[in-house]
């Protein structure tokens, strides 16, 4: 067996319709029905340019919290971020979520020829945004 590469990110969520607008709107991912479903309203796949769904939102009627044991994005402390490689102007994604009321952090890192963006979704999850450096704005 080899292992190709990430296939996909799973986020069970109680705001499923922020969670739209936030990869959608914001992050620009092409926003479909999933399969086996007419509407957006039990989840949504989030498509990068290729068509390929990257981030998988499914609707849960509540955040799970506390110390049990659960599936999903509830276990908060299991996974520490999600990072999608991008191109394009990275100013204008800024812009875009200062526009939207999100704090975010911004850093050049030379040794990786990458400028992140950091900011979390309407779950609290971190999402890092990774731009060639070129593209940094």
């Amino acid at each position: 067996m080899t292992i190709e590469a990430l296939d996909h990110v799973n986020i069970r969520t109680a705001e499923l319709a922020a969670s739209i607008r936030f990869y959608g709107d914001l992050l620009g991912l092409q926003v479909v029905s999933p399969p086996m479903a007419d509407d957006l309203t039990r989840g949504a796949y989030c498509l990068d340019e290729g068509g390929r769904a990257v981030v998988h939102l499914v609707a849960t009627s509540r955040m799970v919290a506390g110390s049990e044991p659960v599936r999903g994005a509830a276990q908060r402390g299991m996974i520490d971020h999600l990072a999608l490689r991008c191109r394009g102007d990275s100013a204008a994604l800024k812009q875009r979520l200062a526009d939207a009321g999100l704090i975010f952090d911004a850093m050049d890192v030379e040794s990786l020829g990458q400028h992140l963006v950091f900011v979390r979704d309407p779950n609290g999850i971190l999402v890092e945004l990774n731009f060639p450096l070129d593209q940094a704005g």
